[in-house]
């Protein structure tokens, strides 16, 4: 029994030794976190015909989260998982647990070296800023402890920063992302009217609104937004953005970035209602939040989106050089035992013909085909619908990829 298991212990330490040197796509739900290896998601060489006949994700291993719905960021090389759900009735308010996901272990435990987190992160956002290893918190205005926080690379010490100016005045519906380094808070009304977008200024610790002009990416995206007057009706609604693609021929010079999201619709009159999903990039000035250009990318899912219930998931990860991975996650319609879960690995590169496009900043946004995209693999996967176990909230790589940045927008 003994060499069993040391032979056991052994097989267990090359394979972590083997895993950690290889880059995972790990996807944390309301009470898990699944890992995959990458190189274990199978190119599909033909579109899906039947959607009953799928094989179950192959996850390397999977943990389950020591308190529900914990949310990921990247922190001094490591991921770590902060609370974002309130205290139950009669726990200590003025503790909040932070813990650290330690990849070679397959482990997820407390650490006191980030104790003092100031508040739940529910109903927020976060944001991880590559260039200089801050984390970025904001908690919605109408939330139980409101407010905006910065977590510091060099003092490891939280923060609490002056709101931007009037950002009341949306109530609940904010967002925080980064465009290349720069930290934005942007409105998530589906109203143009009530649009709000501000950037941060790490150096003054200020904050600058920027106008309401017709190309301001808050206004840009909360236009976009329709919805029918019957409940069956067509409806969009595009989400702020995920992740900022930085892309070989976008210099520091000109001050653009790539972002991606997407666009959720619905044009079925029959009950249930049926949605579809696509990959949206924009063409932004990271410095004031400008939208350019806008282009739809279809060749993601385009031939493969089977007819899903409401409340999919769409989750975009950069994989570095360009590369991204695109997951969807879904109920089928009329499966109430079944989940989606569709993986499509592509990159984008500028179109020949970018260097002629003329980029007024003033200009309203033009829909233009600016980037190439080259689709490598598609597979498609069916998980057991466990309600909230299974629902998918974020998804990154670790290790990180050489190029790639961690999914440092993450929408709790």
């Amino acid at each position: 029994m003994a060499e069993l298991d040391a032979a056991e212990t052994k097989r267990r330490k090359a394979e972590q030794v083997e895993m950690a040197e290889e880059a995972c796509l790990c996807l944390v739900t309301s009470n898990k976190l699944f890992v995959i290896k990458l190189s274990n998601l199978k190119k599909q060489e033909d579109d899906v015909k039947d959607w009953t006949c799928l094989p179950p994700p192959p996850f390397d291993f999977d943990l389950k989260l020591p308190d529900p719905d914990l949310c990921p960021f990247e922190f001094d090389s490591k991921i770590y998982m902060a609370v974002s759900c309130p205290r139950p009735l009669g726990a200590d308010s003025n503790s909040w647990n932070t813990y650290e996901f330690k990849f070679d272990e397959r482990s997820i435990r407390p650490v006191e070296s980030l104790d003092g987190v100031p508040a739940p992160l529910y109903g927020s956002s976060i944001a991880n800023t590559p260039g200089s290893g801050d984390v970025y918190f904001c908690i919605d205005p109408l939330a139980i402890y409101p407010g905006l926080f910065v977590l510091h690379h060099d003092s490891r010490v939280w923060k609490q920063l002056n709101p931007p100016p009037d950002y009341e005045r949306v109530g609940a519906n904010l967002v925080v992302f980064v465009l290349h380094n720069t930290v934005f808070v942007s409105s998530d009304t589906g109203n143009e009217t009530d649009s709000y977008l501000a950037h941060f200024d790490p150096i003054t610790e200020t904050w600058i609104v920027e106008p309401d002009a017709d190309n301001n990416l808050s206004k840009f995206i909360n236009g976009r937004y329709i919805c029918s007057s019957t409940e069956l009706g067509p409806f969009r609604n595009t989400y702020p953005p995920k992740i900022s693609v930085p892309l070989l021929g976008l210099g520091s010079s000109n001050n653009y970035t790539v972002c991606l999201t997407h666009d959720e619709y619905g044009e079925e009159f029959d009950e249930p209602l049926v949605i579809s999903e696509k990959v949206f990039a924009i063409l932004v000035n990271y410095q004031n939040g400008r939208v350019a250009l806008y282009q739809y990318l279809d060749v993601f899912f385009e031939g493969s989106q089977p007819k899903m219930e409401a409340g999919a998931r769409v989750n975009l990860v950069d994989l570095g050089n360009g590369k991204v991975c695109a997951i969807l996650f879904a109920e089928l319609v009329d499966s109430e035992d079944k989940l989606l879960l569709f993986f499509s690995f592509f990159t984008l590169s500028l179109s020949k013909d970018f260097a002629a496009l003329q980029l007024d900043s003033g200009a309203p946004p033009m829909e233009r085909d600016f980037l190439q995209v080259t689709v490598h693999k598609k597979c498609v996967y069916t998980m057991e619908n466990s309600m909230l176990a299974n629902d998918m909230r974020h998804t990154f790589v670790w290790p990180p990829i050489k190029g790639g940045r961690f999914h440092y927008t993450t929408d709790i």
